[in-house]
């Protein structure tokens, strides 16, 4: 994305389709100038920060648009650092276009994705980790994922990078004195010394990864993919974990041919649930394809519930199931749910249950027993590292692991070097790609195609 300072820009910065209000907006040296040649009275700097309301006229022949409040920010004072003008009108897709045509007709462009927060990037309003928070608010589904969005927005993740580059860069600075006083024989830092420092700067960055299993599940979400034979109860778990009617109930073998999803929340992680068709031996081409798909689906699992009659010993279908568990047990994390344990457990099945390496759970659909259980299982199956919520930051983009995952890398080669007794300038060498590495997350060194595939991503009025 090329940022151009003489370019005025214009989007819609609500969503798409009917409502009560709906938010033009205006970024750019032009911003003030074309909506007042649309307004009936023109706002004046002494109107900065103030709501006001007036007509919009087409600048052509001065017919009515809508009634409307225009709101101006002066620039630097504004989101993207630039003059601002939002105009909130009655939300008529109708009133919205004209409004748009009028505004571009007067010099104004439609918005690419994203530039609204670029401008605000490139104007130093924010770093890139906050922009990319933009986008996370945005798209939380949770109020969890929302929570730490949002410390993401206020610039908490960029002041541990910060601190961390602090690190870095003293240890770099020690360095380099060091080596202008090298001649002298004057030994400002010992290799001891700077090895300390690094493992300490190092830990900081290891602790920060290990929070990007669980931000990465509040980010994206988790999927829990639910399989057994027909009428072992899949489609009835998973109406009891929503709370609500979603998959057919049927007596009859077969009546979930094909997979169903469906979300839901369990301790602010958002969980697709998919109910897929019942696993056993048959010669029914549909059925078929749709157990073809239930493996399918299993690839793509953060946990699968593979589930059982308790009550009874395993037959066919059952041992079909088992085999499918062996085969998917280096990739998949299964919980093995023995269901209508109202109508008892089944020694014979427990028995043969323990020899997958699996946890196992006892349950009730139908009398609602054991879900807490469940729950539980399904919780310590996401979050194999534990529980991370009480940590201030967490780490949710892969962008930023990848970053952090290099940086940790040139880290442990400068202790390398160290110990090997290496060149200093080899060390400074490490050291620097560190701080490059670094300044990819908050936006000093970041590549320019990955700041267009970044911002790519967003809507276009945001």
């Amino acid at each position: 994305m090329k940022y151009t300072e003489k370019d005025t820009i214009v989007a819609l910065a609500t969503p798409l389709g009917s409502g009560a209000i709906a938010v033009v907006r205006l970024s750019g040296p032009r911003s003030l100038a074309i909506v007042n040649r649309l307004l009936d009275k023109a706002i004046t700097t002494r109107d900065v920060r103030r709501a006001v309301f007036g007509e919009l006229r087409s600048a052509r022949d001065r017919e009515l648009i809508d009634q409307v409040v225009v709101t101006y920010f002066q620039a630097p004072a504004s989101y993207t650092g630039e003059d601002v003008v939002e105009i909130s009108c009655h939300g008529n897709p109708l009133i919205v276009d004209r409004i748009l045509q009028e505004t571009v007709a007067l010099g104004a462009r439609v918005a690419e994705p994203g530039e609204f927060t670029f401008r605000a990037f490139w104007n130093q309003k924010l770093d890139l980790s906050q922009a990319e928070a933009v986008a996370e608010v945005i798209r939380s589904r949770t109020q969890q994922s929302l929570k730490h969005s949002l410390r993401h927005l206020e610039g908490r993740l960029s002041q541990k990078i910060e601190a961390v580059k602090a690190e870095v860069l003293d240890a770099l600075s020690l360095l380099e004195i060091s080596l202008d006083f090298s001649e002298e024989d004057v030994e400002v830092v010992t290799p001891e010394e700077l090895q300390d420092k690094l493992v300490h700067t190092i830990e900081q960055i290891q602790a920060l990864l290990r929070t990007y299993t669980y931000g990465r599940l509040l980010e994206n979400g988790a999927r829990l993919v639910i399989v057994g034979k027909p009428n072992v109860g899949k489609s009835s778990l998973l109406n009891v974990l929503l709370g609500k009617e979603r998959a057919i109930v049927s007596d009859l073998p077969g009546t979930t041919r094909d997979y169903i999803e469906a979300g839901w929340q369990l301790d602010g992680v958002y969980i697709q649930a998919v109910d897929t068709a019942g696993v056993r031996q048959t010669r029914d081409r549909v059925e078929s394809l749709g157990i073809r798909r239930t493996l399918e689906l299993l690839k793509t699992s953060d946990v699968a519930l593979a589930m059982f009659e308790g009550h009874r010993a395993l037959d066919g279908d059952d041992e079909a199931l088992m085999r499918i568990v062996r085969e998917h047990q280096q990739t998949t994390r299964f919980i093995l749910v023995l269901n209508k344990a109202d109508l008892g457990v089944d020694p014979s099945v427990v028995s043969a249950l323990a020899a997958l390496p699996f946890p196992r759970v006892v349950l009730s659909v139908k009398k609602e027993t054991g879900l807490t259980a469940l729950k539980e299982a399904i919780k310590r199956e996401m979050l194999k590292e534990g529980e991370m919520d009480n940590e201030e930051v967490v780490l949710t983009s892969a962008r930023h692991r990848t970053v952090l995952e290099e940086t940790l890398g040139a880290l442990s080669g400068a202790r390398r070097s160290l110990r090997e007794g290496a060149p200093a300038e080899m060390v400074a060498l490490d050291l620097r790609v560190a701080l490059d590495r670094l300044g990819e997350i908050t936006g000093e060194t970041t590549p320019e195609d990955v700041l267009r595939h970044i911002f790519a991503h967003f809507c276009i009025g945001k």
